[in-house]
């Protein structure tokens, strides 16, 4: 069954591995960029909050499988 998720700019992504997804995008949560620019700490800003929107939108894919999964 092929997953799907629309990101914050509006890009249909396939997840073809949720569980991997879900790890890597926790990995990209935790990178911090030490003595930012200004220029730097304002695009981290808008990576993270894109992450973490990824993040959220994988946890419900994920939440919605193990639903299936426990109905099947």
């Amino acid at each position: 069954m092929k997953r799907y998720i629309i990101d914050k700019e509006g890009n249909l992504l396939e997840v073809t591995d949720l569980k991997t997804a879900i790890f890597q995008v926790a990995m990209y949560l935790t990178y911090e960029i030490k003595n930012p620019t200004q220029e730097e700490e304002a695009f981290h800003k808008k990576r993270l909050s894109y992450w973490k929107d990824i993040y959220s939108k994988l946890v419900i894919l994920k939440q919605d499988a193990d639903k299936t999964t426990a109905i099947n």
